[in-house]
């Protein structure tokens, strides 16, 4: 049977909250990044990183693909959560800045829509955000998304929704299939 271990860090608690939702459908393994050092990556056969969107990078991911580059046989899923919404041109960008080319074709990347949470961000977290909001509140000649970004990064909100993680527990479900595999739950 094919094991499962999610990693994730969270700031501010919307990737746990998708963590939370992906182990109610697939039965895994979730450790904080925090705890890595207490697990036997090499011993499970897929492994999910999950983590926040800071500055149009996903939180760690550097980190996790040197950790995981030398593995042989393991399929690797990512995922990210982030204040913007969930459409192609933003999701094409997360892509094209956090992946090569050639990741891309062997790593599943999913992107679910969370929010913003003011009251749990560091105190440089919130001076960061107030800077950009006053950056694309003075911009001239905004596009829709940068209009529609200086509006919503204004106060907290969550937009996290269950039904975002279907694809991706889909292609889970795929690759437990495909190896043997019968750790799904829902």
């Amino acid at each position: 049977m094919a094991s499962i271990l999610l990693l994730y860090r969270t700031r501010t608690g919307f990737t746990k909250k998708y963590v939370d939702w992906i182990t109610q459908e697939i039965a895994c393994r979730t450790v904080p990044w925090e705890q890595i050092n207490n697990v036997d990556i090499n011993s499970f056969d897929i492994i999910i990183y999950g983590a926040g969107m800071h500055a149009g990078r996903i939180q760690g991911l550097r980190e996790f693909k040197k950790m995981t580059s030398g593995l042989v046989g393991k399929r690797i899923v990512v995922f990210a959560t982030g204040a913007a919404p969930n459409t192609e041109e933003i999701v094409a960008k997360l892509k094209a800045d956090n992946f090569s080319e050639n990741e891309l074709i062997h790593i599943p990347f999913f992107y679910f829509q969370s929010g913003m949470n003011y009251e749990k961000m560091s105190l440089s977290g919130k001076a960061i955000m107030k800077v950009y909001s006053k950056f694309l509140e003075l911009k001239n000649n905004k596009s829709d998304i940068e209009d529609g970004t200086s509006k919503a990064i204004l106060n907290s909100y969550d937009h996290s929704c269950r039904a975002y993680i279907k694809p991706m527990v889909n292609c889970l479900k795929e690759f437990l299939t495909k190896d043997g595999g019968t750790h799904i739950i829902g």
